[in-house]
This record gives C-alpha cells, sequence and structure tokens, in this order.
C-alpha cells in the first residue's frame, strides 16, 4: 500500500481530534455480536451489527456504512479527493467460467502522487460481499508528508491517542493498535486468539487499493468462487484468520511507523491508518460461502435427478 495525500503540518489533520470512543476498558474475553444460530449471517443481522460500529472512525469514515455514506463522508472530509469505484468478479457455481461484477472496493486519492511536490493521501475501502448488503468492513488511510515537512514520531503518536485512547498491542515493533470490543470498549490487554487476529488482519491490504498499478477500470482483479472461499468458521480451511470466529468480537484500529521501533523524537513522512471489523467480515465470508454452496449443491442435485430419471441403454 503506496501512500497518499498529505495531513500539512498540522498534526491534528491526521485524524479528527476527539475523545477515544470509550475510556473504560474490558479484558480480552468479550462476546460477538455475531449471531450462532441460523440468522447468523442475514443481511438484517448485518445491518443490526453494522449500526453498532459507528463509535470509532477514520476521518469521518466509519465501519458499517453504506457506499453512498462512505463517499458522502469522504467529500465532507476533503472534496478534492478523487473517488474511484472498483468491482470484484464473483462466479456463480451454477454458471462457471463467467463471472458478475459486484460492489467490493472504494478508493478515494489526491491528484498528487509525489512527496516531493505535496502532500499525497489514499483512502482505500472494502465492503461486505453478496449476498448481504454491501457494507464497510475496512478501512486503510495512508497519508504522506511533504519530503522536507516530516512529523515528529512522538506527535503522530499523541494524535492518535488523543482520538483512539491508549494503544493497547504492537506489532513487530512497526505499529501499534488499538482492539475495541463490539461496545467500543478498549481491551485491557491482547492476547491471543484476539491478537493473532489483529497481527494477521492488518498485515492483509484492500483488494485494488493503494498508490500501484491500477487493475482494470472498475476492477480489483479479485475473484469470488466457490473454490476460493471457504467457510470461517473452520479456522483450518481458511486463509483470511481476520474472518475467523474468534476475531468477530473485535474491531481494530492500528497506524504504522509510530510503534516502539521508533525513536520519539525520530522524524515520519508517512503513516498508514487500518480501521476494520471482525464482525462484517466473518458474517460476509460466511454468508457468501454458504450462498455459493448452496447454489452448487443445487446445481450438483439437479443434475445428479436428471441422470436418475434417464433410461439406460438397450443391453
Amino acid at each position: 500500500m503506496g501512500v497518499g495525500p498529505d495531513i500539512g503540518n498540522s498534526v491534528s489533520q491526521i485524524e479528527n481530534p476527539g475523545q477515544p470512543p470509550n475510556s473504560g476498558s474490558q479484558p480480552a474475553t468479550t462476546s460477538s455480536p455475531v449471531a450462532t444460530g441460523a440468522d447468523c449471517c442475514t443481511p438484517d443481522a448485518m445491518k443490526k451489527t453494522a449500526a453498532l460500529l459507528g463509535f470509532v472512525d477514520i476521518v469521518g469514515i466509519k465501519l458499517g456504512m453504506t457506499p453512498e455514506q462512505v463517499v458522502a463522508a469522504v467529500k465532507a472530509y476533503n472534496p478534492s479527493l478523487k473517488i474511484e469505484n472498483l468491482t470484484a468478479r464473483l462466479e456463480h457455481p451454477s454458471n462457471p467460467g463467467t463471472f458478475v461484477r459486484v460492489p467490493y472496493t472504494i478508493n478515494a486519492y489526491s491528484a498528487n502522487n509525489r512527496q516531493d511536490l505535496g502532500p499525497v493521501e489514499w483512502i482505500a475501502m472494502q465492503f461486505t460481499l453478496q449476498p448481504g448488503p454491501p457494507l464497510l468492513e475496512k478501512v486503510v488511510r495512508s497519508t504522506g508528508f511533504v519530503n522536507n515537512q516530516p512529523v515528529m514520531t512522538s506527535n503522530l503518536l499523541q494524535s492518535l491517542q488523543k482520538k483512539y485512547g491508549q494503544e493497547n498491542y504492537t506489532q513487530r515493533g512497526d505499529s501499534v493498535g488499538w482492539v475495541y470490543d463490539s461496545n467500543g470498549k478498549l481491551l485491557t490487554r491482547v492476547s491471543n486468539p484476539q491478537g493473532t487476529c489483529a497481527s494477521d488482519g492488518f498485515a492483509t491490504g484492500v483488494p485494488g487499493g493503494g498508490s500501484g498499478p491500477h487493475p482494470p477500470p472498475g476492477e480489483t482483479g479479485a475473484g469470488v468462487s466457490l473454490s476460493n472461499t471457504t467457510d470461517p468458521s473452520n479456522p483450518a480451511l481458511t486463509n483470511l484468520p481476520e474472518a475467523g470466529p474468534d476475531c468477530a468480537p473485535i474491531v481494530w484500529v492500528a497506524a504504522s511507523h509510530v510503534g516502539e521501533g521508533y525513536a520519539p523524537n525520530s522524524q515520519q513522512t508517512s503513516m498508514t491508518v487500518t480501521m476494520e471489523s471482525g464482525a462484517l467480515m466473518y458474517m460476509s465470508r460466511k454468508a457468501t460461502h454458504a450462498w455459493l454452496q448452496a447454489e452448487a449443491d443445487g446445481k450438483a442435485k439437479q443434475e445428479s435427478d436428471a441422470a436418475a430419471a434417464r433410461s439406460a441403454p438397450k443391453l
């Protein structure tokens, strides 16, 4: 993920300053907002979960927002950012070898992408997949400061702490993070399995996001099919730990270039902030897998019934 538009000389522009979501803290064991029954991942259940996630934001962009709400929030923050809608390729088991385009990510970025010429910014936003409604499940915001106007690490961290509270985990000495429960309370400690969720989750970017080469216009290049999706209820089958059931109770925020590996007086020319909902990622992956599996099972049964109805050749 490349760096995105500048925040200027004022550190307060990094994030909208304010009180941390909830100053209280909770132990690492939390209850999940995701139901475990048959109604776990219905569109209504996902919307109800999304409505609980407004306690944290990145420049006014909140988890659980619809694409329309996200675009409005981006324009309210910085109307000069360019906005790009990207889709994923969804392959239905009933029609293999073909695909339909479905909403997946929105990018907002500055026209300038050279830090020697001015500040740069990129915000990549990822949404839940069909059959549920598109709801914001992950945001990655990269900010690049003007090359000759770096910001002190301690100033960056203080601004982040003012907005999100006291960080409660570190990642590889490079990043610090804030792990909240479903009620917006910071956990008092972060250990496995939540710690694994956080470290694995923030190692992944948003498909089609970043300042590098773009996929074809309107596409992330990401493919969604039964063959490359797995049921997140079984961690042994999924290659996306952040979408597993252990991660469903929590919301993460993480920031790069402010961890223990950087001296407080070191000077930074970029920073990336990531925000993610474990619940929406879990519900979306589970619903998509079940939907495509049901379609595949239906096609297999139809073919089996047709074969059973055919008479055997004369012997």
